[in-house]
């Protein structure tokens, strides 16, 4: 997979139409390809961000995932009002929903618009270009309002017959990350921080379990925080992150995404060793380093950290309780906190003057001794 380590999520849902020729999908089934892609994401990233929950931090999952219009171009928009049967005057809707989750436990169904947020319309976009931006607005307001009211969102839909409804729903703890489905065909996944996204490419090539394993890679990057991690560090965004200091840098993080998967996977339920055979099928073939350096380690270095951590996991698991949180990510938080507290002692060395000059702090009252 990609370099996770960039500052914006790459591509949109269907930014780019694609015309359909003789011997390609047409639009139609491009969507329905991208809405069973949707499902099975829904599905597995659901299942291990609600298992992470006690290592994460206070954050709620509704159990789906939202599309908006208005992330399509114009002339895929039809298509995808017939896939989801979505009523005309709908925008933001249900796209896929999770088992067991909070929005399929309410009774929500795929194909709900969305018309009303905690009693707040959500944006709208007409224009023809495709844009995340609406989207993005409605996902950063369903999250401060989980976040302000403890859980709970208060939504209004509209149905295709007309019917329309008012549901209160209560979030399950989940670690805090968005999951989306790229169109685009390569075989790729990416994590920004907030956002997991995986191509629709990934999605038809890996099967359920390496997509399983795949997802925990990114969920991973955002639970370690390495893109915080990369900023404070100075690791940049464009090509030079592949030179030398920064590249030796951005392969630690890949390798501590690699093993914190592999207990994400465990803590779900699910194969550990997925990544492993992930790695075996999908390396050989699609291992080649960037012109500029590599930003990830061989397939076959990946495969043997792999194999090392889950060695690590089985002996530490039956002596640490479940709801503990990792050794590795016990570590690189510990790591940032020192960092952190360590860039505050050294904001806390200087003051600023009325006329906006700074000047060295008094130093602290001797203490008795």
């Amino acid at each position: 997979m990609r370099a996770t380590l960039r500052g914006v999520i790459v591509g949109a849902l269907l930014v780019n139409a694609v015309p359909a020729l003789a011997d390609e999908p047409t639009t139609a089934e491009r969507v329905a390809d991208v809405r069973a892609a949707e499902e099975r994401l829904t599905r597995i990233a659901e299942r291990l961000a609600v298992a992470a929950a006690p290592w994460c931090e206070g954050s709620r999952s509704m159990g789906w995932m939202l599309g908006d219009l208005a992330q399509y171009p114009k002339d895929v928009r039809q298509s995808v009002r017939a896939e989801w049967r979505l009523p005309g005057s709908g925008t933001l809707f249900i796209s896929a929903i999770a088992p067991g989750g909070a929005a399929a436990v309410a009774g929500l169904t795929p194909g709900l618009a969305i018309t009303s947020i905690n009693g707040n319309a959500p944006m709208r976009f007409t224009g023809n270009q495709a844009t995340r931006h609406t989207l993005a607005n409605s996902e950063r307001v369903i999250t401060e309002a989980l976040a302000e009211n403890n859980g709970q969102l208060t939504i209004e839909t509209l149905a295709a017959d007309g019917t329309r409804r008012t549901w209160q729903l209560t979030g399950r703890a989940a670690c805090p990350s968005r999951f989306e489905m790229s169109v685009d065909l390569d075989k790729q996944a990416y994590a920004d921080g907030t956002v997991v996204q995986v191509t629709l490419g990934m999605a038809q090539y890996a099967n359920d379990a390496e997509l399983a394993g795949v997802v925990a890679h990114e969920l991973a990057h955002n639970m370690l925080r390495h893109r915080l991690r990369a900023d404070a560090r100075g690791i940049p965004v464009n090509y030079t992150r592949h030179l030398t200091r920064n590249a030796r840098q951005v392969r630690g993080m890949e390798e501590e995404a690699d093993r914190l998967s592999i207990w994400l996977l465990a803590q779900a339920g699910m194969d550990p060793t997925a990544p492993m055979a992930f790695w075996q099928r999908f390396g050989p073939n699609n291992d080649s380093p960037h012109p500029f350096g590599r930003l990830h380690d061989p397939w076959e270095d990946r495969v043997a950290h792999l194999q090392d951590e889950l060695t690590l996991m089985q002996a530490a698991r039956p002596r640490v309780p479940t709801a503990i949180r990792p050794p590795l990510l016990v570590r690189a938080l510990e790591e940032e906190a020192a960092a952190n507290a360590a860039e505050a002692a050294g904001e806390a060395t200087t003051t600023e003057t009325s006329d906006g000059d700074t000047v060295p702090a008094p130093p602290p009252a001797a203490s008795g001794g």
